[in-house]
């Protein structure tokens, strides 16, 4: 039979059913082949949480607020706490106009807030605040705001907005 014949003799609700058979036939490979990779996937999880150490699997003890607080860093390193996290924008070549603190205490408790103004690209940032979220246990980033210089620029300019905590001086 030729083409035009087939064509004429189907019509297009024929034509509407032999195109969804073809996107069945298609979606079920594809659902085989994303099944096989989530089930690798799952394999690979499985494997990393047996290599993982039992500590971190380990749930948290529950600590008293007197031992929390005596973890936290005295005020006496403040200031060097403080010159790392810019220290370390710097490192990773982040251009920076100015940077504001306020420092505020209550309850035996002191609060560094920290504003930081920088101008880079969304991978920098990443590493920066990946970078100093581990290297001080006790900074939390608090606020990120981000805006595009440019539709045509790959910089950002970012304003982070650190805590660093810390014991207050008795």
């Amino acid at each position: 039979m030729k083409p035009q014949a087939l064509l004429k003799a189907l019509g297009w609700p024929g034509l509407a059913g032999l195109a969804a058979l073809l996107l069945a036939l298609v979606a079920s490979f594809a659902g085989k082949r994303w099944d096989a990779q989530a089930a690798a996937l799952q394999a690979e999880a499985r494997a990393l949480r047996s290599k993982a150490s039992p500590a971190a699997l380990a749930p948290t003890v529950p600590v008293s607020v007197q031992q929390w607080q005596a973890a936290l860093p005295s005020p006496r390193d403040r200031q060097q706490r403080l010159a790392d996290l810019l220290e370390l924008g710097i490192r990773l070549d982040l251009n920076g106009a100015r940077t504001e603190h306020r420092l505020s205490t209550s309850e035996g408790l002191e609060r560094l807030r920290v504003t930081m103004p920088l101008t880079g690209n969304y991978a920098q940032l990443r590493r920066f605040i990946g970078a100093a979220l581990a290297h001080d246990p006790a900074l939390s980033l608090d606020a990120i705001k981000l805006r595009r210089v440019s539709p045509v620029s790959s910089d950002v300019d970012a304003e982070l907005q650190w805590s660093l905590h810390g014991r207050a001086a008795p």
